[in-house]
């Protein structure tokens, strides 16, 4: 394993405790209430129907399709679909259990869509900063182009910014709780990682280097 996605996973779970820590001791009350003011400051039906959308996209369907998507294609398929797989499978029962542990109440103020359960960490941030930042990590190591590469981290990168920021716009959860779901889905996802890296990296390489001796 890489002592740098080591140290990395390590530290998102640092400083998700301290997180939890001021969220528990109520200290992030005007953080919270100043980016939900800046977030709502242009609020309109229009925007909120994008944000909607956007936001499903996030949600359980959106993300089983982007997992049906890597199933479907082959080449996605034999080199990262279990990974992601457990990366967001182990994310979801992960941000089941820390909600049940930490039960914090969403916000209580206008909510635009309906959601249920604790708030603290993010489902949709959590589960989604898994899923996009593990498709990076693998892009890291089989998208050789460049300008592909760096055009897959920004577009996923995007994803996982919007889509917290829909959380919030929509009253259903405090920025405490999209950052605490970032930091926690990371974790899951260097984890994740490192403990698949040999079986697919290696193993795909492997089979690249045995049917180059073919020819």
């Amino acid at each position: 394993m890489s002592r740098k996605n080591i140290i990395l996973a390590v530290f998102a779970i640092i400083l998700f405790l301290i997180l939890a820590f001021f969220i528990k001791a109520d200290q992030l009350y005007g953080f919270e209430s100043w980016v939900y003011a800046e977030a709502t400051e242009h609020m309109s039906d229009f925007l909120t129907a994008i944000l909607i959308f956007i936001t499903n996209i996030g949600g359980p369907i959106g993300v089983m399709c982007v997992c049906a998507i890597i199933y479907i294609i082959p080449k996605l398929r034999n080199r990262v679909a279990i990974p992601v797989s457990i990366a967001v499978v182990s994310s979801l029962v992960l941000n089941t259990i820390l909600k049940a542990i930490f039960a914090r109440e969403r916000p209580n103020i206008l909510r635009l869509v309906s959601e249920n359960y604790y708030s603290f960490p993010s489902g949709h941030a959590m589960v989604n900063m898994a899923l996009y930042s593990i498709l990076m990590m693998y892009a890291y190591n089989f998208v050789k182009n460049k300008k592909i590469r760096y055009t897959i981290y920004v577009v996923l990168t995007s994803l996982i910014l919007i889509i917290g920021f829909t959380r919030i716009y929509l009253g259903v959860h405090y920025a405490g709780d999209i950052i605490g779901g970032w930091l926690m889905g990371f974790a899951v996802s260097l984890i994740v990682y490192m403990i698949m890296k040999k079986s697919t990296i290696t193993n795909y390489k492997n089979k690249k280097e045995e049917k180059q001796n073919n020819f």
